[in-house]
């Protein structure tokens, strides 16, 4: 013989909060690994924009040096042009540094979004499941307590009024 209705709707109730649960969980652990994924590529970025930085301040040395070698070479002592022009590689080389760390910095911002972003998407995912969790017992429960109240011999539910499960509009048997 099988459960009666009650037993069952009460099971199932039980069964949909856990797999609520199981969803919690599997939410979390993919946050996690999303949110350690966007630290490494954020890691990674960062020192790309390093290595850009070193690269053009070794460009900017090596111009520099060469200038100076041609310099001692050509037997020019101080010129004022001269000391111009490395002044305008050091500049310009300032600035594209600039540029290279704010292109950095765009693209950590974007992984911080990222990670924000992920963080509240699972936040709200549980709190849904959490919800779907509480629906599910809650709607479990009346309805095991429904089947398990005493009906009269007209079939309607003692203390209900009503001749059908709740939640559903009946007409009152008079």
């Amino acid at each position: 013989m099988g459960a009666d209705p009650a037993t069952l709707f009460l099971i199932s109730a039980g069964i949909a909060a856990a797999g609520s649960a199981i969803q919690v969980q599997q939410t979390n652990l993919q946050t996690k690994e999303m949110t350690r994924r966007y630290e490494q590529e954020k890691q990674v970025s960062y020192l790309e924009g390093l290595q850009s930085e070193n690269a053009r301040m070794r460009d900017m040395n090596t111009i520099l040096a060469n200038n100076r070698a041609v310099r001692g070479a050509s037997g020019v002592g101080d010129s004022p042009s001269f000391d111009a022009i490395q002044k305008d590689i050091i500049d310009i080389t300032k600035k594209d540094l600039s540029s290279i760390r704010l292109n950095a910095a765009k693209v950590n911002s974007s992984y911080d979004r990222a990670i924000f972003n992920t963080r509240q998407q699972a936040f709200y995912s549980n709190m849904g499941s959490i919800v779907n969790a509480g629906t599910s017992i809650v709607n479990g429960w009346n309805y095991y307590n429904y089947y398990k109240q005493p009906t009269t011999t007209s079939g309607v539910k003692k203390g209900t009024g009503a001749s059908g499960p709740p939640g559903r509009n009946y007409p009152v048997n008079g």
